[in-house]
């Protein structure tokens, strides 16, 4: 897995399917990476938006959820991947990723741990 696939995934204790990122690069760091998820825009001061057309699982305006971030193992996505518990889905265009990485670097959401496993640009 690398930096900017993506799959549709319920992790245990949320409470639908959203469309997941990887932003970071398991081989960078012993097989561990950051994953964030898309939610509903609020359009709010700290909101980094994807709009429709921006990637196929999007059909109306999308924040970033920065504050759902987590550290998982390349493992455990394929495990996941495997029961069919997460879909993978088409790649996020490589800019935006990258711009989704530059911004996770300063949004007060995203724990400080999280800001280390992620690529310095």
């Amino acid at each position: 897995m690398k930096r900017g696939e993506t799959f549709v995934w319920c992790p245990p204790g949320t409470a639908k399917d959203h469309l997941w990122i990887i932003i970071s690069d398991p081989v960078e760091h012993g097989g561990k990476c950051v994953v964030v998820n898309l939610t509903d825009s609020t359009h709010g001061k700290y909101s980094f938006t994807l709009v429709p057309g921006q990637h196929r699982w999007i059909y109306k305006d999308s924040d970033v959820n920065f504050a759902d971030a987590f550290a998982t193992s390349e493992t455990h996505l394929l495990s996941e991947i495997a029961s069919r518990s997460a879909i993978p889905h088409d790649p996020l265009n490589p800019d935006l990723v990258k711009k989704i990485i530059e911004v996770a670097h300063t949004h007060p959401g995203i724990a400080p741990n999280l800001k280390k496993l992620l690529p310095k640009l």
